[in-house]
């Protein structure tokens, strides 16, 4: 009898629940959910004693809306959860990806392989500290979003999937020869089914220059946010779709800073592929085109992709029923953040980035924050950040795995 191919998923958040979802459902695919909270494993296993994940698409009207996932262990007992498993894939906010990797590091056999999905900025970094000499023993991945647009409706009961990216492009590192599975990209593949489509090449820093959300989310609130006066709103502003031609502005040359910096990388280490990073128009149009209504240019294309529809912009409701911005929301919080790692690979490259500095400086005002001071990344937050200084790493070729 054929062995299944045993997958652990780290964490219980929308990606979670989404990955367990369609992972369940997979022939020959083993699930296992480990959530670092107690509460949160027991809760998630009472639920299903009762019934099974619930997958909806968008409005509940496409292709996703009516089906059901399988049963899954869920648990926070890490031993249980990493003995034997073939990939453990790492889908939780660049916050929590510390604790699960030290949760699951005294577990972790040779040839284990640990896939971010997404790993995030800094992503191999906070995996090079946490495990140390015992990298050389795995295969480690990392991809540059989650396969899909979706959202936890109800806490192990539902998942809202409201798309499925075409493609998604990853990196790895580490010896494949020594992996359990002989090739971990194709059992990653079996286990996301047909779409999207994965492709895996490259050096892991251009999965993290790559990172989108880092350098689009901040931009686009700093966009809308940046002239606020202060008195709240009647309604909550729509977030892609309300993206204006100033904003799509900064976000395009942000986008150029990035690449920028990936080519400066390649040009001074010429056996270094970074080419997986690629304007942000261009990214969109590669992994949601058939979609696109108006493929225009980059404002036409984010204000018209369906998946997109209805989004707006995080927002405190006040006493008076009208709206604030919630400068606190994971879009900043977290995200801000992120975009500090690419900033300090842009620093280390010799890179010029005043287009990603306007918006830092602005953004870690509202969040209280201190990285960049003047024009160099020495602020007292930098610690916070998984930004490559934070790790000792000032050169490029300390940054390349």
């Amino acid at each position: 009898m054929t062995e299944p191919l045993r997958v652990l998923i780290c964490g219980t958040g929308s990606g979670a629940h989404a990955l367990a979802a369609v992972a369940s459902t997979r022939p020959g695919v083993e699930v296992r959910v480990l959530s670092h909270s107690s509460d949160k494993a027991q809760r998630w296993t009472e639920i299903m004693q009762r019934q099974c994940l619930d997958v909806v698409g968008k409005e509940g009207q496409n292709d996703h809306a009516g089906w059901k996932a399988n049963s899954f262990l869920v648990t926070d007992q890490p031993e249980q959860a990493v003995c034997g498993s073939d990939l453990i894939i790492i889908t939780v906010p660049v916050f929590s990806h510390s604790r699960y990797l030290e949760l699951i590091k005294p577990h972790m056999k040779e040839g284990s392989v640990v896939i971010g999905l997404p790993g995030q900025n800094g992503f191999e970094f906070e995996v090079r500290k946490t495990l140390g000499e015992k990298l050389r023993n795995y295969v480690i991945m990392n991809f540059e979003s989650l396969p899909w647009s979706c959202r936890t409706v109800e806490f192990g009961e539902t998942v809202r999937i409201n798309g499925t990216k075409e493609k998604l492009v990853g990196a790895l590192c580490g010896d494949v020869a020594r992996a359990k599975l002989k090739d971990p990209l194709a059992a990653l593949q079996r286990v996301l089914g047909e779409r999207p489509k994965l492709s895996c090449s490259g050096d892991l820093l251009g999965i993290t220059l790559m990172s989108l959300n880092a350098y689009s989310h901040p931009p686009i609130i700093h966009g809308r946010w940046k002239d606020w006066d202060g008195k709240p709103v009647t309604e909550k502003p729509l977030f892609f779709h309300g993206v204006d031609e100033e904003t799509a502005e900064t976000l395009g040359n942000i986008s150029d800073e990035v690449v920028s910096t990936s080519r400066q990388i390649m040009a001074e280490h010429r056996a270094v592929d970074l080419s997986q990073v690629i304007p942000m128009y261009q990214w969109d149009i590669a992994h949601y085109g058939s979609q696109i209504k108006d493929k225009t240019n980059l404002m036409t294309a984010l204000r018209t992709n369906p998946l997109y529809e209805g989004r707006t912009h995080p927002m405190i409701e006040t006493e008076s029923g009208k709206y604030i911005p919630d400068f606190n929301h994971r879009f900043m919080l977290e995200d801000l953040p992120c975009l500090v790692v690419i900033r300090g690979i842009a620093e280390i490259a010799g890179v010029e980035t005043p287009n990603m500095d306007r918006v830092l400086s602005w953004g870690q005002e509202k969040l209280k924050k201190e990285y960049l001071v003047g024009s160099r990344l020495i602020g007292k937050d930098l610690e916070t950040t998984r930004c490559p200084q934070k790790y000792g790493l000032t050169k490029i070729k300390q940054l390349l795995g």
